[in-house]
């Protein structure tokens, strides 16, 4: 396996590059997700804004959850499911509406995997008068939300009087993040070392991931000083690091995502047809 197959398998950025991208919002600075319907949930294509809205969710007040993942051709299927359920994805003077009378209101957010073609999906519940328990519902601050190899944690910045939200890599994969920049500088494996500088330069910018990345470019350089001679240079770190702002919406409804994937996966079979043939 390649040097940047190896790292990108490691951090999996979850830029689904081979999807057009698409912000289908009803009006400027509308959510795309709200009032879509169950039966063609808007669903998101961008790993980063996912993962955004997941934060958005739980600053809201969500403190009910449940999450999973389903075949993209399954992904309304779940979609009405819930919707018979809860009031799902309203306007947001509609869900203002229906939190004050009293009723279930609910919060379904997708994220298309073009890896493994599965949509990653959470579902955020408001309780009106009484909770429902047809779901298992999780607590966000007891057991963190994942997506990959990160989690959603409270986070208190350096000179901060309260924690904030942010995502971070889990314990485990930032373990395994350093044990392979050790075992790259060690084995002189320069190439994944130069790999693995570049994928954690485009990780997500959330602050919590920043602040371990730092921490990982710091042993970078104290690692090399240690196993290098002075006559070796070391990789070039990044004097920045990028942060995340805030993201507009990005996907498509379910209808054109359907068409979006299997229009690609068209195209693949056909490139594969002529380059094999003579």
């Amino acid at each position: 396996m390649s040097a940047r197959s190896q790292t990108d398998n490691v951090l999996d950025p979850g830029a689904s590059p081979g999807l057009k991208r698409a912000r289908t919002a009803g009006e400027k600075g509308a959510s795309a997700y709200r009032g879509a319907p169950s039966s063609n949930p808007f669903i998101f294509t961008k790993k980063t804004v996912y993962m955004q809205r997941l934060g958005d969710a739980v600053r809201a007040g969500a403190l009910h959850y449940t999450a999973g993942s389903t075949p993209l051709a399954r992904a309304p299927f779940l979609a009405q499911k819930f919707a018979s359920r809860y009031l799902l994805n309203p306007g947001k003077i509609a869900d203002h509406r229906a939190r004050r009378a009293g009723e279930d209101v609910a919060r379904w957010l997708g994220w298309f995997d073009e890896q493994s073609g599965l949509v990653q999906w959470t579902l955020f519940y408001f309780p009106g008068k009484a909770i429902c328990r047809e779901e298992r519902w999780l607590n966000p601050f007891d057991e963190r939300i994942t997506l990959g190899g990160y989690e959603l944690v409270r986070m208190t910045k350096p000179g901060a009087k309260a924690p904030v939200l942010t995502w971070k890599y889990k314990r485990e994969q930032y373990r395994f993040l350093h044990d392979q920049v050790v075992f790259a500088i060690r084995g002189r494996q320069d190439a994944v070392l130069e790999q693995l500088v570049h994928s954690l330069s485009r990780s997500p910018g959330f602050a919590g991931v920043r602040e371990q990345v730092k921490k990982l470019w710091a042993i970078v350089k104290a690692e090399w000083r240690r196993s290098r001679s002075k006559s070796e240079d070391p990789p070039k770190i990044p004097s920045t690091l990028g942060y995340v702002r805030r993201l507009p919406d990005v996907g498509m409804r379910w209808s054109d995502l359907m068409q979006s994937v299997q229009k690609g996966r068209k195209e693949d079979r056909e490139a594969g047809v002529s380059t094999s043939s003579p």
